[in-house]
């Protein structure tokens, strides 16, 4: 198959390509800015020359219909992921014109399946326990908003019975994160300066490698609209240290009372106003203390895809952080052992 993916060359996109090139698929990847492709595509081990590059906008209709022809499937991965009220209104102008305009183009162009990669933001706050792929829309924050205004279009689409797949990824994680997304601080601080730890501190981590997995198995015509929860591994914070003090030998922590950990989102808002990341936002905070476990049975019955031990994710990630200088030897315990 023909295939378009957006957001080629963020964190998610670039996984589902070098995934869906394995399964020797035709890629065109519309970006904007079509000099970023090589170096990464080689930094994921991924031959550049295997890829069609298509220069546009998702906020560019025109673009996004040129892109589109031709193609059998798309993938849309491309948003602007952010915590911040600083980063809002760059959110509201491009998430739901670029999701109007992709699956909107791709729906006209009777493209199947259409796969949007939204978030599990679209259904924050979480009104059951645990959370299914059937879950209502409703999107707090200006990251949560924007995902939510996606999520009821895309819904919109498959009400109409066009063949839309929406996948709900958790907290993603995993290595190649060459353009560090929006976790990748986290976790810095976590192996640099401890865990700060929290009675109801908790969430969902899911590797992007099993995400990829998620889109490549859905690369299937004829199956009709679907909803796909992959939330991978729920964990509290006294869990969380447990898992990397199994990865790398033992985990430093500090007790944090949670009204700080508010303080410090607050905090957070108005640095990042001043480029300066605190790591913590009250947006991010929200997330932090009011997350639910997930049930992707539903997800690996349909595509097959078994998500790998939270460990394994981990483990993985801080070793590519090392090898990309992204953390010091000194910070990973016995992993390197």
């Amino acid at each position: 198959m023909k295939i378009l993916v957006t957001g080629a060359t963020g964190f998610v996109g670039s996984h589902v390509v070098r995934r869906l090139l394995e399964d020797g698929h035709e890629i065109r990847a519309l970006v904007r800015t079509p000099r970023k492709v090589t170096p990464l595509m080689v930094q994921m081990g991924v031959d550049p020359d295997a890829i069609e590059v298509a220069t546009g906008d998702i906020t560019d209709a025109e673009s996004v219909r040129a892109a589109v022809d031709g193609c059998d499937a798309v993938v849309h991965t491309a948003a602007v992921v952010a915590t911040s009220p600083a980063a809002e209104a760059e959110m509201e102008r491009v998430n739901l014109a670029g999701a109007a305009n992709v699956l909107g183009a791709a729906v006209d162009a009777n493209c199947d399946p259409i796969i949007h990669v939204s978030s599990v933001a679209a259904l924050f706050p979480f009104e059951t326990d645990v959370v299914t792929p059937e879950h209502p829309v409703n999107g707090v924050g200006g990251y949560g908003r924007t995902k939510a205004a996606c999520e009821r279009l895309a819904r919109e689409h498959q009400d109409d019975g066009h063949p839309l797949v929406i996948i709900y990824p958790s907290g993603i994680m995993g290595p190649d994160d060459w353009n560090e997304s929006i976790n990748l601080a986290s976790y810095r601080v976590w192996l640099e300066k401890g865990l700060p730890k929290s009675k109801g501190f908790s969430g969902s981590y899911v590797d992007v490698r099993d995400l990829a997995e998620v889109v490549a198995a859905s690369m299937k015509p004829g199956r009709g609209p679907h909803r796909l929860l992959a939330m991978g591994t729920y964990l509290n914070s006294d869990e969380l240290e447990c898992v990397i003090a199994e990865v790398i030998g033992s985990a430093k922590s500090f007790p944090l009372p949670r009204p700080v950990f508010w303080i410090w989102g607050k905090l957070g808002d108005v640095a990042k106003r001043f480029g300066v990341d605190l790591v913590v936002t009250s947006e991010g905070y929200d997330y932090m203390f009011n997350s639910k476990p997930g049930d992707d049975s539903a997800t690996t019955e349909l595509t097959g895809v078994e998500f790998r031990p939270v460990t394994e994710t981990f483990r993985e990630t801080f070793l590519w952080m090392h090898e990309a200088g992204q953390v010091e030897a000194e910070c990973l315990g016995t992993l390197l052992d």
